[in-house]
């Protein structure tokens, strides 16, 4: 009989499976260091979603992700695309290799809905005050490349009047109009778009489709090189069992809800912050919206990604698409 151990910290072991015949990985444990917002994988521990691979989830902050993963102190990690190719361009020997669980960056800018004819869009926001997280944010770095690849701003802090605030306290700086509009984390983003006094005039993933076709996404699966030339097989299961919970996660939102079975997920990730925030979160996620699956890794989503950070000056020089990406369709799972 398999055994499943508690949701947290999050491991499961299926070494039963192995017994029964299943055919071997090259590494049959696998370490995955994520931060909370990576719902899908501790889905996939918890339900058994990877199959005969025992994987460690490990949850730490967001900063000490990137900073495991580069000591080989784990074997995936989560992080953004953007982030891998500037830790590419560093000398690390990263690959962003599936899209499998990502989250769609629906981080954006939201204005007072009685001013929304006033402020449309991004570049009717010139000269206004624009409220921001701090400098030191992805969410920041990734609007600075992006202004520069769509909209021709070279320089936002001189485009825009910007003011640095708490992620939490930006919308209320909004509404009591002490700016005129604010740059927000994925949660509170989700929280203005179901708030009547608010308008969304820009998404990272919703601009980025219109100009590309293609999604943004704020993390994803990200291991070396080295490991995924030894370790495909291993690799592919556990894209397919993010894929099989993300499905899951689309099933049953209900189970995010305050009193579902991921009560403290959710609660870790933000999403229940307030009935607005949970309603438009569970929307998003049951119209398949909130996450990608493996299916959007393609090589015309990997192009969009390296066009948006050629145009974006995101770094000095870019590196070649196969030294942060791997190419998609690499990874296969023995029948």
């Amino acid at each position: 009989m398999t055994h499943f151990s508690p949701l947290f910290p999050g491991t499961t072991a299926l070494a039963g499976l192995l017994a029964l015949g299943a055919s071997p990985l090259a590494a049959q444990s696998v370490s995955m260091t994520v931060e909370a917002s990576a719902i899908p994988a501790f889905v996939a521990a918890d339900r058994g979603f990877f199959g005969a691979l025992e994987v460690e989830v490990s949850k730490v902050g967001y900063d000490q992700v990137q900073a495991l993963l580069v000591a080989g102190d784990t074997d995936i990690a989560w992080m953004s695309p953007i982030e891998t190719v500037q830790f590419v361009t560093e000398g690390s020997d990263f690959r962003y290799f599936s899209t499998a669980g990502a989250q769609n960056m629906y981080n954006g800018i939201v204005v007072r809905a009685e001013e929304a004819d006033q402020y449309p869009d991004v570049l009717s926001l010139e000269g206004k005050q624009l409220g921001i997280p701090g400098f030191g944010t992805g969410t920041w770095a990734s609007f600075r490349a992006f202004t520069r690849a769509f909209y021709d701003i070279e320089d936002p802090t001189e485009y825009f009047d910007v003011v640095t605030a708490s992620s939490g306290a930006l919308l209320a700086l909004v509404e009591q109009g002490r700016v005129d509009a604010a740059l927000l984390f994925s949660g509170s983003s989700a929280a203005a778009r179901a708030l009547p006094e608010f308008r969304t005039v820009f998404s990272f993933t919703e601009a980025m489709e219109a100009a590309t076709g293609q999604p943004l996404v704020i993390n994803g699966a990200v291991a070396t090189g080295t490991w995924l030339d030894e370790n495909p097989e291993t690799a592919a299961a556990v894209v397919a069992g993010l894929d099989e919970a993300t499905a899951w996660i689309e099933a049953n939102p209900s189970a995010f809800a305050s009193g579902g079975e991921y009560e403290q997920l959710a609660q870790d990730a933000g999403w229940l912050a307030g009935p607005e925030t949970v309603d438009s979160v569970l929307s998003l996620i049951e119209e398949g919206k909130w996450y990608l699956s493996s299916e959007d890794y393609t090589q015309e989503w990997i192009g969009a990604i390296m066009t948006l950070l050629a145009d974006g000056q995101f770094v000095e020089e870019l590196p070649e698409q196969d030294a942060a990406f791997l190419a998609p369709g690499t990874l296969t799972a023995s029948e």
